[in-house]
């Protein structure tokens, strides 16, 4: 049987144009890829409750969700994924990797040139064309 998940992740710009990207620690499911925060939507959450609850246990940040953006479609042999994303915008708090991730801030050209599981690549792409 297929796992079937719903996710979230947030799309936060900073005052300088940059985005924020998380890199997945070693050892679990796509290690070492840099994609935009967030995680699984639980039983019971909207997806904005969701994405606010994981950027502060991930990050250690407040952030206001914002309107979505765009959607992902992503199926393996172990699972399907459908990946919404979202504006945000860092209210309180310096976003650190919690759960001992990287994070760090990329111009929209420096984003290609980034490892990133394959629900983030068009976004990624347009992104990098559009700014």
């Amino acid at each position: 049987m297929t796992d079937r998940r719903l996710v979230v992740a947030a799309v936060i710009r900073g005052d300088d144009g940059r985005f924020l990207l998380a890199r997945r620690p070693p050892g679990g499911h796509m290690a070492g890829l840099w994609e935009f925060p967030g995680g699984r939507v639980e039983e019971g959450e909207t997806a904005e409750a969701a994405l606010a609850r994981e950027l502060a246990e991930e990050l250690g940040v407040e952030a206001r969700i914002g309107a979505p953006l765009t959607f992902a479609w992503h199926r393996d042999d172990a699972r399907e994924i459908l990946l919404l994303f979202y504006e945000a915008e860092l209210v309180d708090g310096t976003p650190h990797g919690r759960e001992g991730q990287e994070v760090g801030w990329f111009a929209a050209q420096e984003l290609p040139a980034l490892a990133t599981p394959p629900a983030d690549a068009a976004l990624v792409h347009h992104l990098s064309r559009t700014g």
